[in-house]
């Protein structure tokens, strides 16, 4: 049993490690100077400002401690004069599927209202996420909740992008990135057996136990 134990667990940390990739700067920690308690306006096509991340569209807002950040003390608002994007390049596996995790709120300077942003990966459907600012949304509590996005990778490059849908300066607002491999069915498959018979074989050495 120990060695069937073994054997399945080795599989699911092999297939992990296969798959195995990670965000840069997910929390956007790294970049320039930002001055205390503001924020700088980063242009598009900038790839400098914010380590790891490539500025598009209309450019983006890097918001030190202007406002709460989900993670750290900086985040990002994907609209700057107007609708914005940051990418960035990832290591993938074809064939493997991945999920994204996330955190967004809304910038309240615009009042309340619904921020719409884009999740895409080179060659994956998008998805449309909305988060609507409130009057209890301000920059001291910005009510930040938690995303997902789930993609197949189709080359061993993946482009992730997170872009502005609102047209405005006051945007959606992006923090805490992360990205995990998900298991194979099989994977799942051949651990839930390999723990199933650990269970019984413990099972029967306790009834062994207990007749002796």
């Amino acid at each position: 049993m120990k060695a069937i134990l073994a054997a399945v667990l080795a599989l699911g940390t092999a297939t992990s490690a296969s798959a195995a990739v990670s965000i840069v700067n997910g929390s956007f920690e790294m970049g320039a100077a930002i001055p205390a308690g503001g924020f700088i306006s980063v242009p598009a096509l900038n790839t400098t400002a914010i380590t790891g991340w490539t500025v598009g569209g209309a450019g983006v807002d890097y918001i030190g401690t202007y406002w709460q950040a989900a993670d750290g003390v900086r985040s990002i608002d994907l609209s700057r004069t107007n609708a914005g994007s940051v990418s960035q390049s990832l290591t993938t596996v074809i064939g493997q599927t991945y999920k994204v995790y996330f955190s967004l709120s809304g910038n309240p300077d615009g009042g309340p209202g619904q921020k719409v942003a884009v999740t895409s990966v080179s060659g994956s459907l998008p998805d449309i996420e909305t988060y609507d600012v409130g009057a209890a949304n301000n920059r001291a509590n910005m009510l930040w909740e938690n995303y997902s996005y789930r993609f197949t990778a189709f080359d061993t490059t993946s482009v992730l992008t997170f872009a502005s849908a609102t047209r405005t300066p006051f945007g959606a607002a992006l923090d805490n990135v992360s990205i995990a491999a998900v298991p194979e069915p099989e994977t799942w498959a051949m651990l839930i057996v390999g723990m199933g018979l650990v269970g019984v074989s413990a099972r029967s050495r306790r009834l062994r136990a207990t007749a002796a």
